[in-house]
């Protein structure tokens, strides 16, 4: 059986076929910095299990009459430091499936909010 071919990233790394570059990821990732850092810490952690409890399935689909467990829970709003009150505002939180989440994520991205 055929294997897939390796891809070059843009940076001009070879990537395995899922397309992701290991190097760039783990660039990507030390840039970012630890994810207490950058608000994740204990409480966060503390809120997401509360709200992943009340909210079992993805909000967005439910809103379309599709019915799928969520994966992720969601700023609606993404939060800009550890300070920023939406941060662990529950009102500003949204849970969603691994579907909808990537593709808010790409949304943002291309619009420069993350």
């Amino acid at each position: 059986m055929p294997t897939a071919p390796t891809r070059v990233c843009p940076r001009g790394h070879v990537s395995p076929a899922s397309g992701k570059c290991p190097v760039c990821t783990a660039a990507r990732n030390r840039a970012r910095g630890p994810k207490a850092a950058r608000g994740y810490d204990g409480v966060w952690d503390r809120l997401r299990l509360r709200y992943r409890a009340a909210h079992p399935l993805c909000e967005q689909c439910r809103a379309r009459g599709l019915v799928r467990p969520m994966v992720d829970v969601d700023h609606i709003i993404p939060f800009t430091s550890v300070d920023d009150p939406r941060r662990l505002d529950p009102l500003n939180l949204q849970a969603l499936c691994r579907e909808c989440h990537r593709a808010k994520t790409r949304g943002e991205h291309t619009r420069g909010l993350a």
